[in-house]
């Protein structure tokens, strides 16, 4: 089964640190220092949740009027109605220009996120300018106003890993070259640096509570050899290192280290999804628990299949928990995350885009039901080029739809359709 988008999903709850991990010279702990104080005094308590775009209600799309790059526009689903429609109410509107409520410059950036139960939240990044601005606005995508223009600073690129507390933005992204955690107050777009990154090294794992999983790597490579196979394929030597993030205080305390010496540095991979953090070793065929607060891990079960050759730990993430089974992005099984049972997943009828078939991926998890990719259509289309002459594209047209947990687990198609997803 093969897998063509990736989709973070929810982390929460815990927090508490203590001491710094082992950081490159890189690292400024005299920044995370200043900055902690800061920090201790604007956290309000609230853990952590990932931002998605969507909810119960509407899940929000953007499209592009032309190929010119010139306006976007944005698309609200109704998921109760299963419809999706421009948010203009302007009679007679043909909501294809600036006098449209819908319509905006054409600027990279997300679909709107849902901030809470009347706001929503949008990011535009100029990678000419090296700015990023962020806007509100109400539900229906009125009323947009600039929460903040921050120069010199990229949050876009990890905008998937964008966080809230409902009172600030938690994000990782780069401010006059420095990569880091940022926060953005919501309320005056103050942005303060919440951790820096050694450069180049660190990555999310992901959040739970108020505390962030940092993964850092302090490996070395061979030196090439000119043989362009066994140079992909040599294993660095080194160590990554897991620390806990508190970002109220910006301290740090570490949690695992994995190594070169021990054989664990390439073996185990870490996820976090619905606030607990698992573990898979791909030399054991392991699935665990961590401990948050220790590092220990607790077995699921040692029956995981193990990763063919050209397979990796990483091709074992956690795409979610449904009703307790753990499915994955790219394995044909599901896991039982209390009892460990390892089960065949029961796969859905597959979807065909550019060429070959996946599995329905998940883009907003509900209650009791799933938003996927349920279907796609060739299409072929013309536009313009710069120049005045036509060209055709051809493509799949993707479609959304609504389908139960039970019947997604089952394999049964019984798909509610709602909207077709904008090129």
């Amino acid at each position: 089964m093969k897998r063509v988008f990736s989709l973070a999903l929810t982390a929460l709850l815990l927090a508490g640190c203590a001491s710094a991990p082992a950081a490159s010279s890189t690292t400024n702990t005299t920044v995370t220092a200043e900055t902690a104080t800061t920090e201790a005094s604007v956290g309000n308590g609230e853990p952590l949740r990932l931002l998605q775009h969507g909810d119960e209600k509407q899940y929000y799309l953007r499209e592009g009027l032309d190929n010119t790059e010139t306006w976007i526009r944005y698309r609200i689903v109704d998921l109760g109605e299963c419809t999706d429609y421009i948010p203009c109410d302007v009679e007679g509107c043909t909501h294809d220009s600036e006098s449209c409520q819908a319509v905006f410059p054409y600027a990279f950036g997300s679909m709107p996120w849902v901030l809470d139960e009347n706001t929503l939240l949008a990011m535009e990044y100029s990678f000419d300018e090296e700015r990023t601005t962020l806007f509100l606005m109400d539900r229906e995508c009125h009323n947009r106003r600039e929460l903040a223009t921050l120069d010199n600073c990229n949050l876009f690129s990890y905008s998937d890993q964008a966080y809230t507390d409902g009172k600030a933005l938690y994000v990782r992204g780069e401010r006059n070259n420095r990569d880091g955690i940022y926060r953005v107050d919501l309320a005056d777009g103050t942005l303060t640096e919440v951790y820096p990154f050694a450069l180049g090294n660190s990555y999310v794992v992901g959040v739970i509570g108020r505390t962030y999983l940092v993964g850092q790597s302090q490996v070395t490579y061979p030196d090439p050899t000119g043989d362009l196979i066994a140079d992909a394929q040599a294993e660095p030597t080194g160590t990554k290192t897991q620390f806990l993030l508190n970002v109220d205080t910006g301290e740090t305390r570490e949690l695992r280290t994995f190594s070169s010496e021990d054989g664990s540095l390439n073996a185990i991979e870490t996820y976090v999804v619905d606030d607990v953090c698992y573990s898979f070793n791909s030399s054991t065929g392991t699935l665990s628990t961590v401990d948050w607060n220790t590092g220990a891990e607790h077995p699921i079960t040692d029956q995981m299949p193990l990763p063919a050759e050209y397979e990796s730990p990483t091709d074992y993430n956690i795409e979610a928990n449904l009703n307790g089974w753990l499915v994955f992005y790219n394995q044909p099984i599901i896991v039982n995350a209390e009892t460990g049972e390892v089960r065949q997943r029961t796969d859905l009828p597959e979807n065909y885009w550019n060429g070959y078939g996946h599995q329905p991926q998940i883009f907003l998890q509900l209650k009791d039901r799933l938003l996927v990719d349920c279907r796609y259509e060739p299409y072929t289309r013309t536009d313009i080029s710069d120049d005045g002459t036509p060209y055709t594209i051809e493509g799949d047209q993707m479609y959304l739809g609504l389908i139960s947990i039970d019947d997604f687990l089952n394999g049964v198609p019984n798909y509610t359709e709602v909207c077709k997803v904008p090129y």
